[in-house]
Formats: structure tokens, sequence, C-alpha cells
């Protein structure tokens, strides 16, 4: 494999590159993974329940807005969960030319 911008053979994946790199390197920084979502699907489900007991209990109007409130915050968290895979399996296969520095 070849950089594409000074035709070096000196390249490696950028993964590969940053678990190499020492803890006390500033380019671990530079080079990172995408940080990690924290996703909590609990917070979704309680809401959706507790929306069911309330629509259960005579309060439709309240009760049918938390459980589509705990609905929608479930494809909030979903959909980060879903971007940030995206961007982490993008990041492992990213490749960087030791030359040149360049990324691709």
């Amino acid at each position: 494999m070849q950089c594409k911008a000074c035709s070096s053979t000196n390249v490696q994946r950028l993964s590969h590159y940053w678990e190499s790199l020492p803890a006390e390197s500033p380019l671990r920084v530079r080079y990172a993974p995408p940080g990690e979502v924290q996703a909590s699907y609990w917070v979704a489900l309680a809401a959706a329940i507790v929306g069911i007991v309330v629509v259960t209990s005579g309060a439709v109007l309240l009760g049918l807005l938390v459980t589509v409130g705990g609905l929608l915050w479930g494809v909030f968290m979903y959909r980060g969960v879903q971007e940030y895979q995206a961007s982490l399996a993008a990041w492992r296969s990213r490749t960087i030319c030791l030359a040149c520095v360049g990324q691709f």
C-alpha cells in the first residue's frame, strides 16, 4: 500500500498506530478514536412503563405524553449509538502515512 500524497510505502492503519503510541504522547489525543456514547435505554423503558401506568389510572393525555417522550428518548439514544458505531468503523478503516502524516 502506498500513500496517495507522497507515494511512500510507510503506511499503517490509524488504529494500530494509535495503539502503539506511548501513553504520554500528545499524538494519542490527536489520533484518538471517537468518544463512546453512553446510552441509557432504562430511562426510555421506565418512562414508557410509567406512561402506560398513568394512562391506565385515568390521565390519558398525560400518560400518552410520557409514553411518547420515553419512546422518543429511546430513538434518540439508538441514533446516537448508530452514529458512534459508524464513526468508529470509519476511524478503524483509516490509514496514516508515517512519512507525510497524511490520512486516507
